[in-house]
């Protein structure tokens, strides 16, 4: 029989993945994506200020990241570099001046608007520079102390339920400086209650310091503890306490990032976080890494992250949105004989095989047929053929799936014959 007018149905597809059951790690479990505004979106806002953290949060990150180094009083600044010359009006080590004298800086005195901490420009380039000093009024809702560089203490107590990540900074060519500050660290956490936290440095040394003085920490490996782990098949060293593995796309001449060493991590119960500093960052870069299907970028530019992840939908920490990575319902047909042709496509390059099933129902919650389905591992897109129990006019087309992120998300479809 012939359909000219327009139909439609509601289409559920439930999947169910190949994916290991629950890990423990709750930057895994949900398998949602977060936003992770690295030293709170240093090319937006100024570097590891409150300012720059708050700014970052209004604009959808989920998560802070952010660096600390020691002071000559033994505190941690959140500062990303051991010298405060590159983005104060200061210069020093930080390891040769206290809180307070680092505090009297103005943390946002060499900073330009998309292009990060940047000196030597003409002063009508520096919006903020003077803020923190007094020479120029704070924008509306903050205050002079907003502009300055804030301690590790001070950033935990203003966002208490934000999960923060922290990594432990020093002098490149001190190693004894790194694992100084993994002591620092571990005591200064000692006795908190946060679960919501992850430690990482890139001295493997210090990462491994810190576990042994406070497991019960989620940790990152360092740089030598990953090569290790996906170069030379050593096993993941303090493997029990790492959460996630935080990795630039490619380093020198390695492409570090593949769907393959992606499904590795997350089959060993870790999720992958992006780090882009110092990389070129627009809408291409963000929508490749997400058909990666990672866990987390790390972006010097949250808000423009942020753009990109609602015009995709991606499931975020509240459980709404799309998974990138699955199958879906892409569009559907009504055939002469009274069967519905559904093409289900795979999003993200994941390379792993999807089941599921998809059932019709009208608009009414009538069972309209169902028919279950297998993508291949590799195979981008399958058909499922359903042969619709009684004839429908005029219906609404709902898709309902379950992916390997979050919990279920809808999206219509319109059929015609």
């Amino acid at each position: 029989m012939t359909r000219s007018l327009p139909l439609a149905f509601a289409l559920f597809v439930l999947l169910v993945f190949p994916a290991t059951a629950a890990t423990g790690n709750p930057w895994l479990d949900k398998r949602t994506f977060i936003n992770m505004a690295h030293q709170g979106g240093e090319d937006e806002f100024p570097s590891n200020t409150m300012y720059a953290f708050h700014k970052a949060l209004d604009a959808g990150a989920d998560t802070l990241e952010l660096d600390v180094n020691r002071t000559a009083d033994d505190q941690f600044v959140v500062m990303h570099d051991w010298t405060v010359d590159r983005t104060t009006n200061g210069s020093g080590y930080t390891t040769e001046m206290t809180v307070a004298e680092i505090q009297a800086l103005d943390a946002a005195y060499n900073f330009i608007p998309g292009r990060n901490a940047v000196p030597d420009q003409p002063e009508s380039e520096y919006p903020f520079r003077g803020v923190r000093t007094g020479a120029k009024p704070p924008p509306e809702g903050f205050t002079a102390a907003d502009f300055r560089v804030p301690t590790l203490g001070e950033v935990m107590a203003e966002f208490p339920d934000t999960p923060i990540n922290i990594e432990i900074k020093g002098q490149e060519d001190d190693a004894d400086e790194f694992l100084r500050n993994a002591e620092l660290l571990a005591n200064f956490l000692s006795g908190s209650d946060r679960r919501d936290l992850i430690v990482v440095s890139f001295n493997q040394e210090a990462v491994d310091r810190f576990h042994e003085l406070a497991p019960e920490f989620d940790i990152a490996p360092g740089l030598t503890g990953l090569a290790g782990y996906f170069l030379n098949g050593d096993p993941m060293p303090n493997a029990d306490a790492v959460a996630a593995i935080q990795v630039p796309t490619r380093y020198e001449d390695l492409q570090v990032l593949t769907p393959e060493r992606v499904l590795q991590a997350h089959r060993a119960g870790w999720a992958v976080h992006i780090w882009l500093s110092g990389n070129e960052e627009n809408k291409r870069v963000y929508n490749d890494l997400l058909d990666h299907c990672i866990d987390g970028i790390m972006p010097a530019r949250p808000t423009a992250l942020e753009q990109v992840l609602r015009k995709r939908d991606v499931v975020r920490p509240d459980g709404e949105g799309t998974d990138p990575c699955s199958a879906a319902a892409k569009r559907g047909k009504l055939d002469d004989d009274d069967d519905a042709r559904i093409l289900l496509r795979r999003r993200g390059l994941e390379p792993v095989a999807y089941r599921g099933k998809v059932q019709l129902r009208s608009r009414k919650g009538k069972s309209l047929g169902s028919e279950r389905f297998r993508m291949k591992k590799g195979k981008a897109k399958v058909h499922a053929t359903v042969e619709l129990d009684s004839a429908v006019r005029r219906v609404i087309a709902v898709v309902r799936t379950k992916g390997a992120r979050g919990e279920p998300v809808r999206k219509r479809l319109r059929l015609r014959g």
